[in-house]
Protein backbone atom coordinates (compact mmCIF):
# COMPACT_ATOMS: atom_id res chain seq x y z
CA UNK A 1 0.00 0.00 0.00
CA UNK A 2 1.57 3.38 -1.14
CA UNK A 3 0.07 6.79 0.19
CA UNK A 4 -2.30 8.50 -2.67
CA UNK A 5 -1.74 11.58 -2.57
CA UNK A 6 -4.77 13.70 -4.04
CA UNK A 7 -3.97 17.68 -4.63
CA UNK A 8 -6.95 19.92 -3.52
CA UNK A 9 -8.51 21.05 -5.26
CA UNK A 10 -8.95 17.84 -7.05
CA UNK A 11 -9.37 18.29 -10.98
CA UNK A 12 -12.12 16.34 -11.17
CA UNK A 13 -14.04 15.18 -14.69
CA UNK A 14 -15.42 18.47 -16.00
CA UNK A 15 -18.84 16.44 -16.34
CA UNK A 16 -18.35 15.35 -12.51
CA UNK A 17 -20.10 18.40 -10.67
CA UNK A 18 -23.16 18.27 -12.47
CA UNK A 19 -23.51 14.53 -12.20
CA UNK A 20 -22.71 15.21 -8.98
CA UNK A 21 -24.81 17.59 -7.51
CA UNK A 22 -27.92 15.83 -9.44
CA UNK A 23 -27.34 12.62 -7.68
CA UNK A 24 -26.38 13.41 -4.20
CA UNK A 25 -29.78 15.77 -4.45
CA UNK A 26 -31.73 12.88 -5.98
CA UNK A 27 -30.66 10.74 -2.47
CA UNK A 28 -31.59 13.22 -0.44
CA UNK A 29 -35.30 13.27 -1.70
CA UNK A 30 -35.92 9.87 -0.89
CA UNK A 31 -37.49 8.94 2.57
CA UNK A 32 -36.89 5.39 2.68
CA UNK A 33 -33.70 3.24 2.53
CA UNK A 34 -35.18 0.57 -0.14
CA UNK A 35 -35.79 3.74 -2.74
CA UNK A 36 -32.43 5.23 -1.89
CA UNK A 37 -30.56 1.87 -2.71
CA UNK A 38 -33.00 1.47 -5.94
CA UNK A 39 -31.90 4.24 -7.25
CA UNK A 40 -28.04 4.18 -6.27
CA UNK A 41 -27.80 0.65 -7.41
CA UNK A 42 -29.15 1.88 -10.61
CA UNK A 43 -26.52 5.11 -11.09
CA UNK A 44 -23.48 4.40 -10.56
CA UNK A 45 -21.86 7.47 -11.88
CA UNK A 46 -18.91 6.84 -9.81
CA UNK A 47 -17.23 5.11 -12.68
CA UNK A 48 -16.77 8.10 -14.38
CA UNK A 49 -13.60 8.86 -11.72
CA UNK A 50 -12.54 5.47 -13.20
CA UNK A 51 -9.65 6.89 -14.84
CA UNK A 52 -9.17 9.97 -12.87
CA UNK A 53 -8.68 7.64 -9.83
CA UNK A 54 -6.40 5.32 -11.62
CA UNK A 55 -3.81 8.47 -12.84
CA UNK A 56 -3.48 9.18 -9.25
CA UNK A 57 -2.10 5.85 -8.18
CA UNK A 58 -0.17 5.27 -11.59
CA UNK A 59 -2.80 2.36 -12.41
CA UNK A 60 -2.39 0.72 -9.43
CA UNK A 61 -4.71 -0.73 -7.04
CA UNK A 62 -4.79 1.44 -4.88
CA UNK A 63 -4.40 -0.83 -1.31
CA UNK A 64 -2.31 -3.60 -2.64
CA UNK A 65 -0.44 -1.78 -5.70
CA UNK A 66 -1.35 -4.61 -8.41
CA UNK A 67 -1.72 -3.68 -11.92
CA UNK A 68 -5.29 -4.94 -13.52
CA UNK A 69 -4.20 -6.47 -16.92
CA UNK A 70 -6.86 -8.82 -17.39
CA UNK A 71 -9.97 -7.46 -15.54
CA UNK A 72 -11.00 -3.83 -14.64
CA UNK A 73 -10.34 -2.33 -11.80
CA UNK A 74 -13.93 -1.60 -9.23
CA UNK A 75 -14.62 1.85 -7.39
CA UNK A 76 -14.82 0.74 -4.25
CA UNK A 77 -16.65 3.00 -1.55
CA UNK A 78 -14.26 2.94 1.76
CA UNK A 79 -17.09 3.60 3.92
CA UNK A 80 -19.77 0.92 2.17
CA UNK A 81 -22.61 3.11 0.89
CA UNK A 82 -25.84 0.18 1.26
CA UNK A 83 -25.07 -1.88 3.94
CA UNK A 84 -21.87 -2.83 6.26
CA UNK A 85 -20.32 -6.13 7.37
CA UNK A 86 -18.44 -6.52 10.38
CA UNK A 87 -15.98 -9.63 10.44
CA UNK A 88 -18.68 -10.76 7.61
CA UNK A 89 -22.10 -10.09 10.07
CA UNK A 90 -23.76 -8.07 8.65
CA UNK A 91 -24.22 -5.24 11.30
CA UNK A 92 -28.09 -4.17 12.01
CA UNK A 93 -29.61 -0.92 12.33
CA UNK A 94 -27.24 0.59 9.61
CA UNK A 95 -28.20 0.64 6.13
CA UNK A 96 -24.44 1.89 5.02
CA UNK A 97 -23.01 5.38 4.25
CA UNK A 98 -25.37 6.11 1.51
CA UNK A 99 -24.82 9.94 1.30
CA UNK A 100 -21.37 9.37 0.64
CA UNK A 101 -22.27 7.43 -2.53
CA UNK A 102 -21.44 10.04 -4.68
CA UNK A 103 -18.62 11.28 -2.75
CA UNK A 104 -14.90 11.46 -4.57
CA UNK A 105 -12.93 11.15 -1.20
CA UNK A 106 -14.74 8.27 -0.20
CA UNK A 107 -13.68 6.88 -3.72
CA UNK A 108 -10.46 3.96 -3.78
CA UNK A 109 -9.44 2.61 -6.74
CA UNK A 110 -9.15 -1.55 -6.28
CA UNK A 111 -8.55 -4.82 -7.99
CA UNK A 112 -10.60 -6.96 -7.76
CA UNK A 113 -9.11 -9.17 -5.59
CA UNK A 114 -9.01 -6.74 -2.61
CA UNK A 115 -12.40 -5.46 -3.38
CA UNK A 116 -15.03 -8.22 -4.42
CA UNK A 117 -15.75 -11.47 -1.55
CA UNK A 118 -13.72 -14.46 -3.02
CA UNK A 119 -12.54 -17.49 -0.67
CA UNK A 120 -8.67 -18.39 -1.31
CA UNK A 121 -7.28 -21.53 -1.32
CA UNK A 122 -7.38 -22.42 1.85
CA UNK A 123 -11.30 -21.47 2.10
CA UNK A 124 -10.79 -18.11 4.08
CA UNK A 125 -13.15 -15.27 2.88
CA UNK A 126 -11.31 -12.39 1.27
CA UNK A 127 -12.12 -9.16 0.16
CA UNK A 128 -12.93 -6.07 1.58
CA UNK A 129 -16.61 -6.27 0.29
CA UNK A 130 -19.05 -4.13 2.64
CA UNK A 131 -16.92 -4.67 5.25
CA UNK A 132 -15.89 -1.47 7.34
CA UNK A 133 -15.43 -2.18 11.15
CA UNK A 134 -14.05 0.75 13.18
CA UNK A 135 -12.52 0.39 17.12
CA UNK A 136 -15.85 1.69 19.02
CA UNK A 137 -18.58 0.44 17.76
CA UNK A 138 -20.94 3.56 19.63
CA UNK A 139 -18.61 5.98 17.32
CA UNK A 140 -20.59 4.80 14.43
CA UNK A 141 -21.82 7.22 12.57
CA UNK A 142 -25.44 6.36 11.05
CA UNK A 143 -26.83 10.02 9.98
CA UNK A 144 -25.69 12.67 7.32
CA UNK A 145 -25.28 15.27 9.98
CA UNK A 146 -22.87 13.07 12.05
CA UNK A 147 -19.38 13.69 12.39
CA UNK A 148 -16.95 11.02 10.51
CA UNK A 149 -14.14 11.92 12.85
CA UNK A 150 -15.43 10.25 15.91
CA UNK A 151 -14.77 6.40 13.87
CA UNK A 152 -11.71 5.10 13.97
CA UNK A 153 -11.48 2.21 11.38
CA UNK A 154 -10.10 -1.01 11.18
CA UNK A 155 -9.30 -1.28 7.78
CA UNK A 156 -5.83 1.15 6.83
CA UNK A 157 -6.75 3.97 4.07
CA UNK A 158 -3.79 4.31 1.12
CA UNK A 159 -5.21 7.81 1.64
CA UNK A 160 -3.68 8.33 5.47
CA UNK A 161 -0.16 8.37 5.18
CA UNK A 162 0.23 7.08 8.71
CA UNK A 163 -2.04 4.18 7.81
CA UNK A 164 0.59 3.09 4.90
CA UNK A 165 3.60 3.05 7.66
CA UNK A 166 2.13 0.70 9.46
CA UNK A 167 3.01 -1.97 6.94
CA UNK A 168 6.54 -3.52 6.57
CA UNK A 169 7.40 -5.49 3.63
CA UNK A 170 9.57 -8.33 4.21
CA UNK A 171 12.21 -9.93 1.15
CA UNK A 172 10.12 -12.82 1.89
CA UNK A 173 7.41 -11.03 -0.14
CA UNK A 174 5.07 -10.70 2.75
CA UNK A 175 3.59 -7.77 4.12
CA UNK A 176 3.51 -7.73 7.84
CA UNK A 177 2.38 -5.25 10.33
CA UNK A 178 5.26 -2.76 12.04
CA UNK A 179 3.36 -2.01 15.12
CA UNK A 180 3.99 -4.06 18.42
CA UNK A 181 1.52 -7.22 18.59
CA UNK A 182 -1.74 -6.57 20.64
CA UNK A 183 -1.39 -2.84 20.11
CA UNK A 184 -4.57 -1.22 17.66
CA UNK A 185 -2.08 -0.55 15.28
CA UNK A 186 -1.14 -4.15 14.81
CA UNK A 187 -4.85 -5.19 14.99
CA UNK A 188 -5.44 -2.87 12.16
CA UNK A 189 -2.52 -3.80 9.65
CA UNK A 190 -3.14 -7.32 10.49
CA UNK A 191 -6.53 -7.15 10.07
CA UNK A 192 -5.98 -5.31 6.25
CA UNK A 193 -3.50 -7.85 4.92
CA UNK A 194 -5.65 -10.80 6.00
CA UNK A 195 -8.61 -9.39 4.51
CA UNK A 196 -7.61 -8.23 1.10
CA UNK A 197 -5.48 -11.15 1.20
CA UNK A 198 -2.11 -9.47 0.49
CA UNK A 199 -0.21 -12.30 1.23
CA UNK A 200 -2.49 -14.65 -0.92
CA UNK A 201 -3.01 -15.97 -4.53
CA UNK A 202 1.02 -16.49 -4.89
CA UNK A 203 1.79 -12.65 -4.29
CA UNK A 204 4.66 -13.27 -2.38
CA UNK A 205 5.95 -15.77 -4.72
CA UNK A 206 5.64 -13.23 -8.02
CA UNK A 207 7.23 -10.51 -6.04
CA UNK A 208 10.44 -12.77 -5.04
CA UNK A 209 10.31 -14.13 -8.37
CA UNK A 210 10.92 -10.44 -9.71
CA UNK A 211 13.42 -9.31 -7.14
CA UNK A 212 15.18 -12.20 -8.16
CA UNK A 213 16.78 -10.57 -10.74
CA UNK A 214 17.29 -7.03 -9.20
CA UNK A 215 19.04 -9.42 -6.39
CA UNK A 216 21.47 -10.85 -8.86
CA UNK A 217 22.19 -7.54 -10.82
CA UNK A 218 22.82 -5.64 -7.33
CA UNK A 219 25.67 -8.77 -6.29
CA UNK A 220 27.41 -8.37 -9.20
CA UNK A 221 28.18 -4.86 -9.31
CA UNK A 222 28.80 -4.31 -5.92
CA UNK A 223 29.45 -1.20 -4.40
CA UNK A 224 30.63 0.45 -7.56
CA UNK A 225 27.50 2.42 -9.31
CA UNK A 226 26.56 0.97 -13.31
CA UNK A 227 24.11 3.48 -15.32
CA UNK A 228 22.45 0.32 -16.60
CA UNK A 229 21.69 -1.06 -12.78
CA UNK A 230 20.72 2.10 -11.76
CA UNK A 231 18.47 3.11 -14.42
CA UNK A 232 16.96 -0.44 -13.96
CA UNK A 233 16.40 0.63 -10.34
CA UNK A 234 14.35 3.44 -10.56
CA UNK A 235 12.14 1.57 -13.05
CA UNK A 236 10.99 -0.50 -9.78
CA UNK A 237 11.13 2.26 -7.45
CA UNK A 238 9.15 5.13 -9.59
CA UNK A 239 5.75 5.70 -8.28
CA UNK A 240 4.00 3.60 -10.98
CA UNK A 241 5.62 0.45 -10.96
CA UNK A 242 3.76 -2.28 -9.64
CA UNK A 243 4.48 -3.61 -6.18
CA UNK A 244 7.01 -0.44 -6.22
CA UNK A 245 6.67 -0.44 -1.73
CA UNK A 246 8.06 -3.65 -2.04
CA UNK A 247 10.66 -3.07 -4.13
CA UNK A 248 11.59 0.27 -2.19
CA UNK A 249 12.16 -1.92 1.04
CA UNK A 250 13.94 -4.68 -0.89
CA UNK A 251 16.57 -2.79 -2.66
CA UNK A 252 16.94 -0.93 0.59
CA UNK A 253 18.25 -4.24 2.21
CA UNK A 254 21.43 -2.72 0.00
CA UNK A 255 21.71 0.71 1.84
CA UNK A 256 25.20 -0.72 2.62
CA UNK A 257 25.98 0.61 -1.44
CA UNK A 258 26.45 4.48 -1.13
CA UNK A 259 24.68 4.85 -4.79
CA UNK A 260 21.93 2.48 -3.77
CA UNK A 261 21.17 4.73 -0.38
CA UNK A 262 21.56 7.74 -3.37
CA UNK A 263 18.85 6.22 -4.84
CA UNK A 264 16.45 5.86 -1.66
Amino acid sequence: MRFILIPSPPHLPVRWPKIYTGRVTKVGSFATHDLRSDYIKKNGSWGLLKKWLANASGHKCWYCEAKSTRAPFDVDHFRPKLGITVDGVKLAGHNGYYWLAYEWWNFRLSCQRCNRPEKDHGGTLRGKSNEFPIQDETQRCSLPAASLTTESPRLLDPCVQTDCELLAHSIDGEVKPVAPTGTWEYLRARYTIDRLGFNEWNTPEEKRGRWQTLATLLTVVGHTANPYVIAELKKYLSHDHEYSSFFRSAIGTHRDKAWVEALL
